[in-house]
Parts: structure tokens; C-alpha cells; sequence
């Protein structure tokens, strides 16, 4: 039987270890990865490379880039809910995974809100509409007017069902009611390519996909998702000046973690990331991909995510679109 001083010297000794254990899950892991949707070489791969690489310094940990493309962002946030909680993955996806899969996919794989942890706001990319050089047409009137006399000139590809490129094509169908119709592509570089060839009328993706193409004069943009007008392509008009004020939507992409993972890690991620993103330098390569760099707290993000959400469901439950 242990006497009185053995028993203290035993909840001295619990004491200490359980302390330790509590302070190394507040220390992020040696290695921390961040996960891409996308293939290597997209626009948010290069966002992402150029996040973790200003990152590491400011954590003091290895900070490696690792892609889980397949979704937009499903693949990805499915494999996000098998790791453990603890900060060591954390994913740059856009936002449409915790705001509008709920609404769009029949079944999905994670809980959007229980899953998936805002840490903040990364950058917001608008989306455009571009036409192919064979359309014969040169603004948003003109393609619209083409798009309803021949139903054959109605078909926009999309780079997916559930970004707000999408959404906005479904807006607008619903706004002139011509029968515009999305066609999905598996990514923004498959449906550029079939835009250039002519082989799909429209399409609409994040501009940063179109820009070199268009300024190549391979493609044209004819109307750009952005309040106002983008600075990279300032020559371009957008869906509001195009005579639809509530027209607008950007593809806001940002960092999240597992469900679960300590409220001091998320703050540490959220003020470190807000710090690269602030960083001169960063904002002006950023700028000059097409990135719009944004931050902000954890819970500005999550509560973006929610607004997202009650904004645009009510389109999709009106266009009866659903993702098996």
C-alpha cells in the first residue's frame, strides 16, 4: 500500500507529464504540409509554393507542398479529415469546399463544419468569361445575343460544377433566361485548350487561366466576375458594368485544417500566414499572377464561408443542380 508521500510524489509525476503532453500539442509538428487541389504548375500551386517558402520562417519548421488534386477540392478535404489534428497538414483550397458542397454534392465525404477548420483567407482570383476565336463575337451582348438565337453557341465550359464561375453562369441563365449551358471540364488548362481550338464556344474559369492567353490574343475575356475592373486587364469590362449590378464573384481560396486541432495552433498558422501575405514583396508577385492577396482572422473566414453559402444555394436549388 502507498504511504502518503509516495502517493503525492505520484500526482507530482502525473502533473508533470500531463503538462508536457498539453504543451507539445500546442507546438506544431516538425514538418508541416501544405495540401494543393490542384496538379503541380496551376495558379494555386503557385500561390501555395509561394506561401510555404515565407512560412517556414516564421514557424521554424519544414514546410513542404503536397498535391491531393481531384474535386476542386473534394479529394483533398476527405483525405484532410484522415489526419490527425494537430497542424501538420494544412489545405489551400477555395472556399466552395466548406461554402457550397454542402448545397451542390448529394453525399459528401466530410462535414464541412466539423471537418474542416478556417485558419484564414488566402487570395481572391475572379472569374471570367472568355469566348474562343472562332465565335465571332466581341462583348457579353453579342454573346448572349448568339447564345439565344442558336442554342449550339450556349455551351460554356467550366473548370468546375462548384466554383463560382459556375454559379454565375447560373445566375445569369436564370437573370436573361436563355438556356445557357455548363460543360465540365476537369480543370482550367483541358478547357483552355479546347477553348483555343474551337472546339467549345465560352468558358468560364479564374482569369489568371485566361490572361496570357488573352493578351496573347488567343482567347478573349469579355467580362470578368470582379466588382471592378482587375488592374491586370484593366481594358476588360465586368459582369456589373455589363448592365447585372449583382453580378459579381471571386474564387476566394484559403487555409484550413482538420476539425479538432488546438484553437493556439489555428492562431499561430492564421497570424503567420496574415504575416507572408503582408509581406511587400509577396503581394506583388501575387498581384502579378492574378492573385489578389486577403488574410484576415480565422473567423472573418469562416464566417465568409457561411455568407458564400446563403448566397449562392438558393441559385443552385433553383437550377436543380446537384453533383452525384
Amino acid at each position: 500500500m502507498l504511504n502518503r508521500r509516495q502517493i503525492v510524489k505520484a500526482i507530482s509525476a502525473a502533473a508533470t507529464v500531463g503538462a508536457t503532453g498539453f504543451a507539445h500539442a500546442q507546438q506544431l509538428p516538425s514538418t508541416v504540409k501544405i495540401i494543393v487541389v490542384v496538379p503541380p504548375g496551376a495558379s494555386m500551386d503557385n500561390v501555395a509554393r509561394l506561401v510555404a517558402d515565407r512560412l517556414k520562417d516564421g514557424i521554424k519548421r519544414n514546410v513542404i507542398v503536397e498535391y491531393k488534386p481531384g474535386g476542386t477540392g473534394l479529394v483533398a478535404a476527405q483525405f484532410l479529415k484522415s489526419t490527425e489534428p494537430d497542424g501538420s497538414y494544412v489545405m489551400f483550397a477555395p472556399i466552395a469546399v466548406a461554402a457550397f458542397f454542402p448545397f451542390l454534392y448529394s453525399k459528401l465525404p466530410y462535414d464541412a463544419d466539423k471537418d474542416l477548420v478556417p485558419v484564414c483567407d488566402g487570395v481572391h482570383i475572379p472569374h471570367a468569361l472568355t469566348i474562343s476565336p472562332g465565335s465571332g463575337v466581341e462583348n457579353l451582348q453579342q454573346f448572349l445575343a448568339a447564345a439565344k438565337a442558336d442554342p449550339l453557341k450556349a455551351n460554356i465550359g467550366t473548370s468546375s460544377m462548384g466554383s463560382v464561375g459556375a454559379l454565375l453562369i447560373l445566375r445569369l441563365r436564370q437573370i436573361t433566361g436563355i438556356d445557357l449551358q455548363l460543360v465540365a471540364y476537369k480543370g482550367g488548362q483541358p478547357l483552355l485548350t479546347d477553348l483555343m481550338g474551337n472546339q467549345v464556344p465560352a468558358g468560364v474559369s479564374v482569369i489568371s487561366d485566361y490572361l496570357a492567353q488573352h493578351k496573347a490574343g488567343r482567347v478573349k475575356i469579355i467580362a470578368a466576375g470582379s466588382r471592378t475592373r482587375t488592374a491586370l486587364a484593366p481594358e476588360i469590362p465586368t459582369l456589373i458594368e455589363s448592365g447585372y449590378p449583382d453580378l459579381y464573384g471571386a474564387s476566394s481560396i484559403g487555409f484550413f485544417v482538420r476539425g479538432g486541432t488546438a484553437q493556439p495552433l489555428v492562431q499561430q498558422l492564421s497570424d503567420e500566414i496574415n504575416g507572408v501575405l503582408k509581406n511587400p514583396d509577396v503581394r506583388t508577385r501575387l498581384l502579378q499572377i492574378g492573385a489578389e492577396p486577403m488574410g484576415g482572422s480565422a473567423e472573418d473566414f469562416r464566417k465568409l464561408a457561411l455568407s458564400e453559402r446563403a448566397r449562392w444555394e438558393p441559385v443552385a436549388r433553383a437550377a436543380n443542380i446537384r453533383i452525384e
